[in-house]
This record gives C-alpha cells, sequence and structure tokens, in this order.
C-alpha cells in the first residue's frame, strides 16, 4: 500500500507531492522508517524497539526483506505487543501531522 493512498489524499482528491529535491516514492516503509518530516515521532518509536528487541536485531529485521514491517504490526511469530503498540502510537500522531 503506497502512502499516498493511507494518508487521505486519494480521498480528499488532491495530490500531495514532495519537494522535487526528495523525489522520494512514498511507501510506508519510508512513512515509517526514513521520512524526516516524521522524525520526532519516529524517536518514540525507535526507544521503544531497542529496548524491547534491541539494536542488533532491530537492525537485522531492517534488513530482511520487509524492512522489518511485519514485526511493526505484528505479524511477525515474535510479535512484542509494547512494539505493536508504539508502532499504533507512530502512525497515529504521524496520521494527525498529515492532517
Amino acid at each position: 500500500m503506497e502512502v499516498k493512498e493511507w494518508s487521505g489524499i486519494a480521498i480528499s482528491g488532491r495530490k500531495k507531492l514532495k519537494e522535487e529535491i526528495e523525489r522520494v516514492e512514498e511507501t510506508v516503509e519510508h512513512l515509517v522508517l526514513e521520512c524526516s518530516k516524521y522524525e520526532h515521532e519516529r524517536e518514540s518509536l525507535m526507544d521503544v524497539i531497542h529496548e524491547q528487541c534491541g539494536e542488533n536485531k532491530w537492525n537485522a529485521r531492517c534488513a530482511e526483506e520487509d524492512s522489518g514491517m511485519r514485526f511493526l504490526v505484528g505479524l511477525d511469530e515474535k510479535c512484542n505487543m509494547a512494539v505493536v503498540d508504539a508502532m499504533k502510537d507512530f502512525l497515529e500522531h504521524a496520521w494527525n501531522k498529515r492532517q
């Protein structure tokens, strides 16, 4: 799912483009793991991830095909509910910031 669809932009009928300089594909992975607009919101999520599974294990998950997204949303067999709750908080704050 692309963030453009998820963000409500498609609902409003407006297209929101990132600055020409960035030219980044707005995927969910980009929103959660990379987008500088959500750096502050991401700090809390990363604090919980590092506390719950450690930085090395998280880095290994990031190298997986799904960039660790299955772990973040609770679809991984080694799901950690504290991480899932932190992900929900991140998404809520990111969503509110996009409004």
